[in-house]
């Protein structure tokens, strides 16, 4: 039997490798990927690299638009809490993409929006990223303020909804509810037009 009769023979069944006579008898070691398999395997890391992004976008402006909401809850809670601790009026006025928390030393300085948008203290303010709107979500605010008077309690609309838009992302927060004595956050809700608290 020649050398050159065998074309394949099992080198090592232990560890799976084929083998493969040359013309002087050594046996070549024949492991490795073919070009079909390599391709395919790139083109579904791709589409899982995709996929992966896609829904890491969505997942970061999930995030985003929560934090806001929470940021802006957070500056509403400060304005109420120094009214009452600075026995000074304290007023925060929104703008569709951003806000400023002023303090007052009398009623004539925020009697209506504009005279509140030019007197006062400024205290701070922010640009916003993602837009405010009223409860229909499609309003945005405009010059509107909430007043917190040396007792905490809000001097303006009760009951006065904001909503961090775009609600299609589906963030887990992303509405405010100020009422007289607090603020409450959740989540709005497209189908009762409202803000659901969690």
């Amino acid at each position: 039997m020649s050398i050159f009769s065998k074309d394949i023979i099992r080198c090592n069944p232990a560890l799976r490798l084929l083998c493969v006579s040359d013309r002087h008898g050594s046996q070549l070691n024949q492991a490795g990927f073919s070009l079909i398999e390599l391709v395919v395997t790139i083109a579904i890391m791709g589409i899982v690299m995709a996929t992966a992004t896609l829904s890491f976008n969505s997942w970061q402006k999930k995030s985003k638009i929560e934090s806001q909401t929470r940021e802006l809850f957070t500056d509403l809670v400060d304005a109420r809490t120094r009214s009452f601790t600075q026995k000074k009026v304290h007023g925060i006025i929104f703008q569709p993409n951003s806000y400023v928390m002023k303090s007052y030393s009398s009623v004539v300085e925020y009697k209506n929006s504009t005279a509140a948008a030019a007197n006062g203290v400024q205290l701070l303010s922010k640009s916003l990223k993602y837009g405010l709107t009223k409860t229909n979500t499609v309003t945005a605010i405009t010059d509107n303020s909430i007043f917190f008077d040396i007792t905490g309690f809000t001097t303006t609309a009760t009951g006065f909804t904001i909503v961090v838009n775009p609600v299609t992302a589906s963030p887990n927060l992303n509405c405010l509810v100020i009422s007289a004595a607090r603020v409450n956050m959740g989540k709005w809700n497209a189908t009762t037009s409202s803000c659901v608290f969690n």
